[in-house]
């Protein structure tokens, strides 16, 4: 496997963010290569680029990496350009108001490194993003090997593309729940049984009494989550009548306590590309599914549209691409599930922060949850 690098890929992500890991052939190398990943779309931003180095998966440092540049911009085919701004190690995003994508124009990316090094992505045209037109789920009901039962929902959409001549797009799956935990009753042992001690931000605390006592609004009780689409979903035309892709699969929501406290907010995004970024995705696609096939061994190269311009040779890895997306939204609730003795009952609760409970949480309610 010496030869095989492991690189971090955000799809989406995109706002938020799911993250893959792609093993890409590179080759051997007495320096790490660099991988940049990110995207302008014809929504308002801010966008986020990713830096970072990548490492031989024999390597005993650390996989994650990200890495400082002197400048990173990005430019569009009539002299447009923004200096991106690092937010944390190796992120860097646009302003509020900064530059933003537009229908038939160009955009590449230029990065400079701190040794010198400069790389550029091809420029990568916007090409327009369809419409979705409908949204919507059907329940279903599987069991294992050993005959365990479980429910779920696949989450289906139809789409027209915006030009007849581009069929290429990626969709986006964002499942979206709130939870609710009690991280006032944690406690720990003390002697042969447990004491109260509550979590800091649920702004409990034990008085001289002894009883837990409030102070102020729980910082961590309600969470937001975000579940995915375990690969990426690429265009393929054996699904086109007339320029419309029907009853494509969007993504999974399985029913249990938590994801059904309440309800789940499904939306899938629709995002145009190149032929150069659907390659890229479609080859990205082709590595997972190897990857979880016991018969299909990893081969060939995931694409890159990077170019070095100076400094010392060093390979290079990722995407910057231009997109133009559009989306569509619907709410899965308890209602939908056919029969109430299907979603677990929570017994236990949760004596922790929702943000542990599971990993694409927040405590900040998204502006569409009604």
């Amino acid at each position: 496997m010496r030869g095989h690098s492991l690189f971090s890929i955000a799809v989406i992500l995109l706002c938020c963010t799911c993250v893959d890991r792609i093993t890409f052939d590179v080759g051997a190398s007495s320096t790490f290569p660099i991988v940049i990943e990110g995207y302008i779309s014809d929504q308002p931003g801010p966008y986020q680029i990713n830096i970072s180095k990548a490492f031989d998966i024999e390597s005993k440092q650390s996989l994650k990496a990200p890495i400082s540049v002197k400048r990173l911009v990005i430019t569009d085919n009539l002299g447009n350009s923004e200096t991106l701004t690092e937010t944390v190690a190796g992120t860097y995003q646009t302003s509020v108001g900064g530059i933003q994508g537009v229908v038939g124009r160009s955009y590449k990316v230029s990065a400079e490194l701190l040794d010198g090094r400069v790389y550029q992505s091809l420029p990568d045209t916007l090409l327009a993003s369809g419409t979705l037109d409908d949204v919507y789920f059907n329940f279903k009901t599987d069991k294992d090997l050993e005959g365990a039962t479980s429910y779920g929902f696949d989450v289906l959409f139809n789409s027209t593309v915006g030009e007849k001549s581009n069929f290429n797009f990626l969709w986006q799956f964002v499942g979206t729940f709130q939870v609710d935990t009690n991280p006032e009753l944690h406690k720990i042992s003390c002697g042969e049984s447990k004491c109260p001690n509550p979590r800091a931000c649920s702004a409990y605390f034990v008085n001289n009494s002894g009883e837990l006592e409030q102070v102020k609004d729980c910082e961590c009780c309600t969470c937001w989550s975000n579940i995915f689409n375990d690969s990426p979903i690429v265009s393929d035309n054996q699904f086109v009548e007339e320029g419309k892709f029907k009853a494509v699969n969007a993504g999974y929501v399985p029913v249990n306590q938590w994801t059904f406290m309440y309800k789940v907010h499904a939306e899938v995004r629709q995002m145009s590309l190149s032929p150069r970024a659907f390659a890229f995705w479609k080859a990205v696609k082709a590595q997972k599914q190897a990857v979880t096939s016991l018969f299909q061994p990893v081969t060939g190269k995931v694409p890159t549209n990077f170019v070095q311009v100076s400094g010392t040779a060093v390979p290079i890895e990722g995407l910057f691409y231009a997109t133009a997306m559009t989306k569509k939204s619907v709410f899965i609730t308890r209602n939908d599930v056919p029969s109430e003795s299907m979603i677990p009952i929570q017994d236990l609760p949760f004596e922790d922060s929702c943000l542990s409970l599971f990993p694409n949480s927040t405590t900040t309610k998204p502006d569409f949850w009604q």
